[in-house]
């Protein structure tokens, strides 16, 4: 009997036991996910604070951009006129403005500085403005504005190729923003070998091509070295001596044209850089169909070969003597400003890239170019395109 009553007890001590061991760890656990619970909430309320940060920082950086952009303008403007106006090579606005620091004479055997001069003729015109007319108006054909001692043989000249609609648009965009580069959208339906290429790369602008341009404001107004030459959607006053001088005045040529238009073997001999975007198929064939460029009924035919010329460029490599720079717009698309900093610095050596003040509604627009197809084409269609395209088209 008192063995049993020792085992009940030892019993009740070890139940006992378990249950202050089972509510202790039970008390653990709870301080646990409390702990959790507000480690989670803070990480939470940080994430939220960042993205309120980043989103204050990439507005003020668009301020900032827009800023920079009408400063470089003007500038840029400034500087056209005093070469325009044929001032002496050693007088520049750096050494103007540095010897004004240096408190030197401003009398440098110049004419006199255009916010300087206040005399007007009899017309009330400013004598300056008259005289840099009369400067321009006497250059000569060829003369290089911006940059008289450029050496064309030395300057990059970049094929921009793509498939219509295949994003070479976008990309030639952000690229005429650059101050540097001199664009012709839509040149390869006039320049068909490399023959061509060097003459446009090296400045020698043919009635051919400006006629092209003249005929086609649509795409004059893709380039800012064109549309300025342009008003009221009309270019008929362009003329082989304005296209010349935006030539010359810059330091790099960007030729676009269709691989439609220009195989690789024409590209191969041009002697010139290239850049390839490459973009989804699904999404070029919507674009097309979209604008009347195909029929519903030629797309499989059209898909064939289509997808055989993205699949014969995008594997292309570059060779011992130029770079053959592959960019997918579907890259492009999401993230611009890392894209043309690849870019850059693949072809001219630098990643500093031209301002860009993305709006965010273009932005949108052009985040949701990658999908639009899945809305705009039929699956049949959609099967189509993927029965001809195979491994280019993800799902």
């Amino acid at each position: 009997m008192p063995r049993l009553v020792n085992c009940i007890k030892n019993c009740l001590y070890l139940g006992f036991l378990a249950i202050v061991i089972t509510a202790i760890c039970s008390l653990f656990v709870w301080q646990a996910e409390v702990y959790q619970s507000t480690i989670d909430e803070q990480i939470r309320s940080m994430k939220l604070e960042l993205a309120s940060i980043k989103k204050e920082n990439h507005l003020m950086e668009i301020k900032l951009n827009e800023q920079l952009g009408k400063h470089d303008d003007l500038k840029e403007e400034f500087r056209y006129l005093i070469k325009q106006a044929k001032w002496p090579a050693d007088v520049s606005l750096d050494r103007l403005d540095k010897r004004k620091e240096e408190g030197e004479d401003g009398d440098v055997g110049r004419a006199p500085h255009p916010v300087e001069a206040k005399e007007e003729d009899a017309d009330g015109r400013n004598l300056v403005n008259k005289a840099l007319e009369d400067a321009i108006g006497n250059l000569e054909i060829g003369d290089s504005l911006d940059h008289p001692d450029i050496d064309l043989s030395k300057r990059s000249q970049i094929l921009l190729v793509s498939e219509t609609a295949g994003g070479r648009d976008v990309l030639g965009g952000f690229l005429d923003n650059d101050s540097s580069v001199f664009y012709l959208p839509e040149v390869s339906q006039v320049a068909k070998s490399g023959g061509d290429f060097q003459k446009l790369a090296h400045c020698t602008i043919t009635e051919a091509v400006l006629e092209f341009y003249k005929d086609h404001p649509e795409i004059s107004a893709k380039s800012k070295s064109l549309k300025k030459f342009c008003s009221d959607g009309s270019c008929g006053n362009m003329t082989v001596s304005d296209l010349k001088r935006e030539c010359l005045s810059r330091y790099v040529a960007v030729l676009g044209g269709a691989s439609e238009d220009w195989s690789l073997s024409v590209i191969d001999d041009a002697d010139t850089d290239t850049i390839y975007v490459s973009r989804d198929p699904r999404s070029i064939v919507s674009d097309l169909l979209q604008a009347d460029e195909i029929s519903e009924e030629s797309i499989q035919g059209y898909s064939t070969q289509l997808c055989s010329r993205l699949d014969a460029f995008s594997k292309h490599e570059s060779s011992s003597h130029h770079v053959y720079h592959v960019v997918k717009y579907e890259s492009l698309a999401k993230s611009p400003l890392t894209s043309l900093a690849s870019l850059y610095h693949s072809l001219l050596d630098t990643t500093d890239i031209p301002k860009l003040a993305l709006s965010r509604e273009f932005k949108n627009q052009l985040y949701l170019s990658i999908s639009t197809w899945k809305t705009q084409l039929a699956q049949i269609l959609v099967d189509a395109v993927e029965e001809e395209c195979g491994s280019l088209v993800k799902s």
